[in-house]
């Protein structure tokens, strides 16, 4: 997703940043199959077992992949720090109870989604230009446009949990408003990208529209509950494909 941040904002991508924010996504995911386990009993039994019989290797390599991170960015940009320091901060936030009779963001629905995707987004902005002056309008539309492709692509995997999360008393937007109706909001969260396109370098008019429309599909496809390694695959791997997209045919 590094790669592709450089390529909207239509700079030459740092390999060694695009690494980096490699490890941290890695890291971070692998740590959340810890605390989702509970709900993936119910949604996903297959990978709790596999994950339950691997703790420490899971572990290890989570915990190794984010010094790793941190370790090279203070040797090749330590100017880009924050790229590993922005997980910590959010999650946190979303975990505290910053002020008392104000419950937690954790214990306000949809807000995971939101923060997951403001992470996400603030980590790919920050790799991007964080030394680099751009105008404030493209850093706008690039961080609106990641922010809303993680948003949708969190709710996607919320639909694919819905049984266990509804069991489990998390209230999601799947769960609150059931799947049809966060369909047809998804659809119009996406629609509002088009109207980005236009504005984007003409470079990557072309892929942006390309990923609004791909945005279109997987939730058509995923509206109800499909195999999950299709989701993981063409949801989490939607900028990897947009990569490749990139390269062989723009």
């Amino acid at each position: 997703m590094a790669y592709m941040s450089y390529t909207l904002i239509g700079l030459r991508p740092n390999i060694a940043i695009c690494f980096i924010v490699f490890l941290v996504v890695f890291s971070v995911y692998s740590l959340n199959k810890f605390t989702d386990m509970k709900e993936d009993e119910i949604n996903m039994p297959e990978r709790t077992k596999f994950i339950s019989r691997r703790k420490r290797l899971v572990l290890f390599s989570a915990l190794s992949a984010y010094v790793l991170s941190i370790v090279i960015t203070l040797l090749v940009k330590p100017s880009a720090i924050l790229i590993v320091i922005v997980p910590l901060v959010t999650n946190a936030i979303y975990g505290s109870k910053l002020i008392p009779g104000i419950p937690r963001f954790k214990d306000i629905p949809v807000m995971k989604n939101v923060f997951v995707a403001l992470t996400w987004a603030l980590v790919v902005l920050f790799s991007a230009v964080g030394t680099v002056c751009l105008q404030d309008i493209l850093i706008a539309i690039i961080f609106y446009f990641i922010l809303v492709k993680y948003f949708i692509n969190t709710v996607l995997f919320d639909i694919r949990d819905v049984k266990g999360d509804r069991e489990r008393g998390v209230k999601t937007m799947p769960v609150i408003l059931g799947t049809r109706i966060t369909f047809v909001v998804l659809l119009a969260i996406n629609s509002t990208l088009l109207f980005l396109v236009p504005f984007a370098p003409d470079a990557v008019k072309v892929l942006m529209a390309a990923m609004v429309l791909y945005g279109y599909a997987i939730i058509i496809h995923f509206r109800k509950r499909r195999n999950p390694l299709q989701l993981d695959l063409l949801v989490d791997g939607e900028w990897v494909l947009a990569t490749i997209f990139y390269i062989i045919f723009i």
